[in-house]
């Protein structure tokens, strides 16, 4: 090991061990409406990872975002490692102070407030058009008694739904002035960390260091980039050839969308700084620095780590307004937006020839930066409203060997909290065959008022909307998603992605060990609405050979199901007992019974 490599192992232990300087384990909430997910956590860090397990992370600029659970870590889109918060100052005497709040996982030990996250999505019944679908509220006060409270906000609507628009207010509640404040954001936005099994390395290594930084003064928005330039030869830019994709195909940053007046009038933000955190992270923390030099970090007086435009980084970034005179009781108000904007997924997945186009990638960041600070300008109040997307349910049909979607009406009850009109107009259904993240192409729109699609798609004896996907491929998995719009053509986000991978015939397991029962519980209105299927309930990842047993609350045995298959791995049970009688509602067991293992659990059917 390289002696470079060896103190960044020694730094990052000191940094992330768990129990390190006695932290405590911070609670967090989610926002996951949009296409940008992020982890806010009540410690003042975003996105950071777990503070017992370097290693593991949650959402963290993930573009795009989901799904909540991992297969394995190489799903994970993270834009970002974490980033924190920053205060330095002088108190009475010229006493400078300093606290910091990540982006490492070392926190100032200050008093921490319960997390709220208030959630208020189109179409339902209490929902404000004029506040984000998510918001969530941190509050904590310092060592040093400044008392902070930071408010989140993301929306699922299109063209709204890459930003997150944080606002921070301080209140000095240390009962005497302090003087020289800066307030700093310091952020490890790193999209080259979201290329894992492309490099095989997380920026852990200066020939892996393959990020640029920009400062954008127009828009107020220091930024990154992957350069897809690395030194190793086992690597290729950021292109994965198992996916034929293009992995980091986005641009990440952070905006200032709106500071207090600093005293004297000085521009804001102060200060903008970023290095390269290899071989520098004992620079960053106060782990290792005093308070001073790290006021000096924030300030802008020491930028001797200022790192030229033209490095390749794994970027250490900091953004900071200031300075601040806050008397006894005053306040200070910062507004940032967090954005990850840049090439689609369908344009990512077209391989390496994407990466001739990924500069066009920057236009959507600014474009979003643009959005955001329209969307605080009014308050939070957007302007035009797209329509709620339906709730919806998606099922295999086992004997047709399709996939069928089905979702309430939406019509009858829709009226635009903007424009008073009730216009929902059509339904656009999407399909991805790659992953929950997509890329999803449209595969069908339905018309609402067109009698023609009424009597093809709308189901008159359940009273919903239905849309059966033959036009699949046996063991493949589908995501699927539905959207609404209205006359003006306003769509829904893709807020209804089924998460878990859905197929047509699911193959033989290996052992029992994974078998579901769906749907369950079994409803009448949530079974499978298709003439021939109405009682049908699935036993799915079965082994190739085994008996299903269905058994009454009471132990009594009503039906024995034999199954031997190579290709299929699933059974369906009609509700019929051997006796061929139809089984009441109520609480049911089964079991299934193999050479490779046993499984059993409980049913039940409500009619």
């Amino acid at each position: 090991m390289s002696r470079q490599k060896s103190i960044v192992a020694i730094v990052l232990c000191a940094l992330f061990a768990p129990g390190t300087l006695a932290q405590r384990l911070p609670e967090f909430r989610l926002h996951d409406r949009g296409e940008l997910w992020e982890t806010m956590k009540d410690n003042g860090l975003i996105g950071a990872p777990n503070p017992t397990n370097r290693y593991e992370f949650y959402p963290s600029m993930d573009w795009p975002g989901g799904p909540h659970t991992l297969v394995s870590k190489d799903e994970q889109r993270s834009y970002s490692v974490g980033s924190g918060m920053w205060i330095g100052g002088k108190k009475g005497g010229g006493e400078i102070f300093f606290t910091e709040n990540g982006p490492f996982t070392f926190v100032d030990n200050g008093t921490f407030l319960p997390i709220t996250k208030q959630t208020n999505y189109a179409g339902t019944p209490s929902y404000n058009p004029d506040e984000a679908e998510e918001v969530i509220t941190a509050e904590w006060v310092t060592t040093e008694n400044v008392r902070v409270k930071r408010v989140s906000r993301g929306w699922s609507f299109p063209a709204y739904n890459t930003f997150l628009l944080i606002e921070y207010q301080l209140t000095n509640q240390s009962g005497n002035p302090l003087t020289d404040v800066y307030v700093g954001f310091p952020a490890l936005v790193r999209p080259s960390y979201q290329d894992f099994v492309v490099h095989n390395g997380w920026g852990d290594d200066l020939n892996r260091a393959d990020d640029y930084v920009r400062y954008d003064s127009a828009s107020r928005t220091l930024y990154a980039y992957d350069d897809s330039v690395v030194s190793l030869a086992s690597d290729r830019g950021n292109y994965w050839g198992p996916a034929n994709e293009l992995r980091t195909p986005g641009y990440a940053g952070i905006a200032l969308i709106d500071a207090d007046a600093a005293t004297g009038g000085a521009p804001q933000p102060a200060n903008v700084f970023y290095a390269q955190l290899l071989g520098n992270e004992q620079n960053f923390t106060l782990v290792s620095r005093t308070p001073s030099q790290m006021y000096a970090l924030l300030a802008g007086t020491d930028r001797t780590l200022q790192a030229p435009p033209d490095l390749h980084l794994s970027p250490m970034m900091l953004m900071s307004c200031g300075p601040y005179a806050i008397p006894a009781g005053g306040t200070v108000k910062i507004v940032l937006a967090h954005a990850v904007n840049g090439l689609p997924l369908s344009i990512a997945t077209q391989g390496i020839s994407a990466q001739a186009v990924l500069p066009a990638g920057l236009d959507s960041l600014k474009a979003t930066i643009r959005r955001a600070q329209s969307a605080y300008a009014r308050g939070y109040a957007l302007q035009t409203i797209p329509p709620p997307a339906p709730a919806v349910t998606v099922v295999s049909l086992p004997s047709s060997r399709a996939i069928v979607l089905t979702w309430p009406p939406l019509e009858p009850d829709y009226v635009n909290p903007r424009t008073g009109k009730s216009d929902l107009s059509r339904y656009r259904i999407y399909r991805a065959n790659r992953s929950f993240i997509g890329p999803y192409a449209m595969i069908r729109e339905i018309k609402i008022w067109d009698p023609n699609q009424q009597a093809v798609f709308f189901n008159q004896k359940l009273g919903v909307w239905r849309y059966i996907d033959q036009s699949i491929s046996l063991g493949v998995s589908y995501f699927y998603a539905v959207t609404s719009l209205d006359s003006a053509g306003r769509e829904a986000g893709l807020t209804n992605r089924n998460e878990t991978a859905v197929k047509s015939s699911a193959p033989p397991a290996d052992n029992a060990s994974q078998v579901i029962v769906f749907p369950n519980p079994f409803r009448r209105v949530s079974g499978f609405p298709t003439t021939g299927e109405e009682n049908s309930i699935v036993w799915a990842y079965l082994p190739r050979e085994c008996t299903i047993r269905i058994y009454t609350s009471s132990g009594e045995l009503l039906r024995t199901i034999k199954h031997q298959s190579d290709a299929v791995g699933q059974e369906v049970w009609n509700q019929l007992t051997d006796a061929r009688q139809i089984v009441a509602p109520g609480i049911y067991f089964w079991t299934v019974e193999s050479a490779v293992g046993n499984a059993r659990g409980s049913l039940l059917i409500i009619k």
